[in-house]
């Protein structure tokens, strides 16, 4: 998904940066509430895979998490950068690949993972090797949260990831929610993907 991605920002073809304008933000929100209220201040360190321009990483920092945000297009980690800088809040963006993230030097102790749209693009072998990546630096105790559309072929978009597969990338975790995505005015692509937000804590 590296090439279609690149041109995407390069031509400024992001509609996914709609999304916290959309009804789908609040539901995002009450799905991050719920993470923080099960938990102390200082929540603890979060990690945003395929973080892009950095809107749920600024985010997660505004709520209080210790924020790492991770993407593989240098021009999506400039963007969040300077957002978290206009922003004032601290967060940490590195360029690198989700399947290599021990080798990026993300750190460990996560407490909380999101991954918003970015695993559900990738290959079997991409899927499994970040999930052994992120069970390597995420906390016995930590949760998962995963945005992915149904399965099906959609061009250079991505091919999205059944409730079994995604299971699959994570052994040693378990799915213990899963809730339809609120698609209200948001793009046709996202629209016609019955996309899902699933919930995984480590067994």
């Amino acid at each position: 998904m590296r090439v279609p991605y690149k041109l995407f920002y390069r031509v400024g073809l992001t509609p996914w940066e709609r999304l916290p304008t959309l009804p789908a933000a609040k539901q995002i929100s009450t799905l991050l509430e719920r993470e923080q209220n099960r938990r102390q201040p200082p929540h603890g360190k979060a990690l945003d895979l395929g973080c892009g321009s950095g809107i749920w990483s600024v985010e997660l920092a505004r709520r209080g998490w210790d924020v790492t945000g991770i993407d593989m297009i240098p021009k999506a980690v400039l963007a969040a950068r300077e957002r978290a800088r206009q922003a004032r809040f601290q967060a940490r963006f590195l360029a690198g690949d989700v399947t290599t993230l021990r080798e990026t030097g993300v750190g460990a102790g996560f407490r909380l993972v999101l991954d918003f749209g970015t695993v559900h693009g990738l290959t079997r072998a991409q899927r499994q090797a970040v999930g052994r990546e992120v069970s390597a630096v995420a906390t016995a105790d930590a949760t998962l949260l995963m945005y992915a559309a149904a399965p099906g072929r959609r061009g250079p978009l991505p091919r999205g990831a059944s409730r079994e597969e995604i299971q699959k990338c994570y052994p040693g975790w378990t799915v213990i929610d899963e809730e339809p995505f609120d698609v209200t005015g948001a793009p046709g692509p996202f629209r016609h993907a019955d996309p899902r937000w699933y919930r995984l804590r480590r067994a």
